[in-house]
């Protein structure tokens, strides 16, 4: 999925549990102290590959620092109204509406099950029982 706009984010390391995961890898990558809190769990199937992955997506109201170059990719403040007219991963696209805008909803789940390129093959999307999006396969 190389050249696709994604958040800041990694692999949890062997004895760290997800948001001890979340802030070292925002201190990592962009050199900023946050105060994250948990707003979804997303699994991820690429399903020609096989492989899966979840997703702890988290939000946050400030930060602490000076944003500094990464070694990773672009780093690129924008205006969420102008975040989805960029190339963004398939399941960042599906997810990130609901993520943002979670204040009443909750922690969201869902999972999306996509291509190699990161084209969505289908996804739910769901905050408690309730259903959000559903792209049937």
């Amino acid at each position: 999925m190389k050249g696709k706009w994604t958040g800041v984010g990694g692999k949890t390391e062997f004895f760290e549990e997800p948001l001890e995961s979340c802030i070292r890898e925002v201190k990592e990558e962009t050199g900023l102290d946050v105060e994250p809190k948990l707003a979804g769990i997303i699994t991820t199937i690429n399903k020609p590959e096989n492989y899966e992955w979840i997703l702890f997506m988290y939000v946050t109201n400030g930060y602490k620092g000076e944003l500094r170059e990464c070694s990773e990719g672009t780093l690129k403040w924008m205006e969420e109204e102008k975040l989805y007219a960029e190339d963004l991963i398939g399941f960042i696209r599906i997810a990130l509406p609901y993520i943002m805008n979670n204040k009443r909803r909750g922690i969201v789940t869902g999972k999306v099950i996509h291509n190699e390129r990161g084209d969505i093959l289908s996804a739910i999307v769901r905050s408690e029982k309730r259903v959000l999006l559903k792209i049937p396969s």
